[in-house]
Order: structure tokens, then sequence, then C-alpha cells
């Protein structure tokens, strides 16, 4: 194998994978990352832990084909360093060792037969495109809620549905729960054949989601999975004009493949528990804060909320929020953020990294806070949209 790349495609290749190769692993060939051509013009970067499975693609010049599997690590850490210039790796297929020349940097890596490293087949099964900004909001808005306590539980992982168009993802670690709806429009493969030009083309302009098989699709995804995935998105935007993400699931497995990059992991297996009655069918209470308002005033205070359980009060009156924080060993910070609330004086305790996380993760200028009580749910929701919902479960505990 021979051929040469771009250093800036080879780093971000090599990164996009890197995040499969397990921390510690008994097979020495998950430590490494394959590299296998193509055809004259493409590369393609494999990485595993066998249960997640990462291949990114990138543009090369290849003079011989091949395929070889290279220490992962070390080789992105070589490739870190190189100057800003066209790589060159050439494979001894006697000796198993392959050269790397950037500049006048020439290092060479032992490597392993390309041939022992594992094979993720095709999903035969249910498959259906959807738009990537959709999917990027979806498990943006979600993921960060799963727990992080046990990631092999149904709670550890992003719950998915998609049926008859409607579109849905839930996460929760039993504090919080984190809960998003779209509607897609759905088309399948073979069902505009009959149409006109000018129609189909109006239908390209409203990024409808196109299933291959008229299915419905459930799953229980990992959330570091699901953060490998926005990754992945973010990386199609920079490369492809195509914004699809065409999902795959079967078996047990599910994958998200760009023209760029697949991810495939495998599915939490489980019941996913109940969750669409725990949200109040009406409010006793209700605030409207501006967005990043509330951020900075919340971030001044959990300086001060102690370092364990990240606790703060809430004080609900007036044209006011006010803000506690109370660490014995270091002090106290209070604040305010303006609101205009409805409802009688109320008072909470709540976790301010919880809260924190779900204002940063939504994108509206203003945001709505919905309570019925100190120790009842607090539903978070951006202004004007009742397609996303946070719940926040509050703390009972006296803060001076």
């Amino acid at each position: 194998m021979h051929f040469s790349i771009r250093k800036d495609s080879l780093v971000k290749a090599l990164k996009e994978v890197s995040s499969a190769l397990p921390g510690r692993s008994i097979q020495p060939i998950l430590s490494h990352i394959c590299l296998s051509s193509v055809d004259e013009s493409k590369v393609v970067f494999k990485a595993t832990d066998l249960d997640l499975f990462i291949e990114s693609l990138a543009s090369a010049s290849v003079a011989v084909p091949g395929a070889i599997a290279l220490p992962g690590k070390k080789l992105l850490e070589v490739i870190s360093k190189l100057p800003e210039d066209l790589v060159y790796f050439r494979v001894n297929k006697e000796t198993q060792e392959t050269s790397i020349q950037c500049g006048r940097t020439k290092i060479s890596l032992s490597s392993m037969i390309a041939e022992d490293f594992p094979v993720m087949g095709e999903i035969e099964g249910s498959a259906i495109s959807v738009p990537a900004d959709l999917l990027k909001t979806a498990i943006g808005q979600t993921s960060f809620s799963a727990a992080t306590f046990d990631t092999s539980s149904v709670i550890g992982g992003v719950y998915m549905s998609i049926n008859d168009g409607e579109f849905e993802c839930v996460a929760t670690d039993g504090n919080r729960l984190a809960y998003r709806r779209d509607l897609l429009t759905v088309s399948t493969v073979n069902s505009g054949q009959n149409d006109s030009a000018e129609e189909t083309k109006s239908a390209k302009k409203k990024s409808v989601a196109t299933l291959e098989k008229p299915v419905a699709m459930k799953a229980i995804i990992p959330a570091r999975a699901c953060s490998e995935v926005l990754s992945i998105a973010a990386r199609n935007n920079e490369l492809s004009s195509n914004s699809d993400i065409r999902i795959s699931m079967g078996n047990g497995v599910i994958s998200f493949q760009t023209e760029v990059s697949k991810l495939t992991t495998r599915l939490i297996s489980g019941e996913y528990p109940a969750f669409k009655e725990l949200f109040p069918t009406e409010c006793k209470y209700m605030a409207t804060f501006d967005r990043q308002e509330l951020i900075s005033t919340l971030d001044r205070v959990a300086v001060m909320a102690d370092e364990k359980k990240h606790l703060i009060r809430l004080h609900f009156e007036g044209e006011a929020m006010q803000i506690t924080a109370n660490t014995p060993d270091f002090g106290k910070a209070e604040d305010e953020a303006p609101m205009k609330f409805e409802g009688q004086v109320l008072d909470m305790v709540v976790n301010v990294r919880y809260f924190l996380e779900v204002l940063k993760a939504v994108n509206t200028a203003e945001i709505v806070t919905e309570m019925n009580g100190s120790l009842q749910p607090m539903i978070v929701k951006e202004k004007d949209k009742e397609n996303y919902k946070y719940l926040l479960m509050p703390v009972e505990l006296r803060m001076a």
C-alpha cells in the first residue's frame, strides 16, 4: 500500500475514528486503526472496541492499493506533530512496517495485517434518511440527560423512535428528563416515481425523511455513541453538500451514515420506562426569562454552590427570581434574574448544573419554566414552542 494525503484531512479522519478506540483491550488489534484504499482517490479509516465502530472516508492519492492496521493513539500523536504538508505512507509487505514521510520528517511504525481487523457487516433491517440538522438538534437537546453512572442500563442511553412521521428522542438519569418530538414529512423511496419533475424538486427543498422500508424504528442508543453522531454530522456539513444522515437498524445494532462517515453501535437492550405521563397537563406557576441573561446569572451564582451536589435556591416573586448558593466552607452568593411571573410566591432547590445544561442546549431568546409546587417537577420549554420539554426534579432541602 502506498498513498499520499493532506495532513489536515488525515488528522480529521484519525480524530473521528479514534473515539472508538478502547481505553484498555486484551486484543491488540483493537488498539489499531485500519487504513484501506477504496479507489485511486479515497482511503477509509476504521476503529472499533467491538461495541462502537467508526469509519471515516478521506480524499487521498493512492498509488498502490492495499490495507494495513497501525497503532491508533501513536499514529494520531505522530501525525498531529507533522508540518502542514502532504503525508506519504508506504507499507513494506515483508516486514509489516509502515514508513511515514512529511517534508524532512521520516517515521516508521510497526503494523498488523488488516485481515485481523474486525469487520462490521451490512445491517439488514429498516432504514431511513433524516435531515442532519433535525437529528443533531434532537440528539443534542436530549443526550446530555442520559445517566453517566450506569451506561449499560436503559437510562444510560437515548431512546429514539421513528413511527409514521413522528420522530421522538428522550433521555433521563432519574433526576431530569429531556424530550423532543418532531413531525417528519415521510416518503418512501419509490413514492415519487410518477411525480413531475417540478414536484420532485419541490419535495427536495422540504428536507423530507425518506423511508427505504415503511416500518417503525425504536432503539435505545448508548449516550457515548450519540455524542459521536453529533461529531459525524458536523464533519459531514464541512465536507459534503448532502444534508441527510442514513439511519439503519437491525440485529441489535444501529448505524448512522453520511457521505464521509459511518458509525455503528450496539443497542442497549431492555424496555425504556414510560415517560410521557410524567409531564403535568397544567401548571400553577409560570416564569419567562431572557435565556442568555439567566445563563449568565446562574453561572455567577454557581461558583459558590456545593461542589458535590451543586444546589441553588430559587425564589420566584414579583419581577425577578432571586438565586442563592450557600457553601459553609466558602461563603454565599446571591443574584437575581428578571422575569415575567404568573402565580404566588414559590421557592425551589435545584441542581444548577442540570438547569444550565438545558438552557445551553436550546436556542430561543426566551425560555419558560412551569411549576406546580416546591417539590413538583420544573418544566423548561422554549417560548412559543411545544416540541421540546425538559423535566427537572427539585430537591427537598433547607438552605439559609
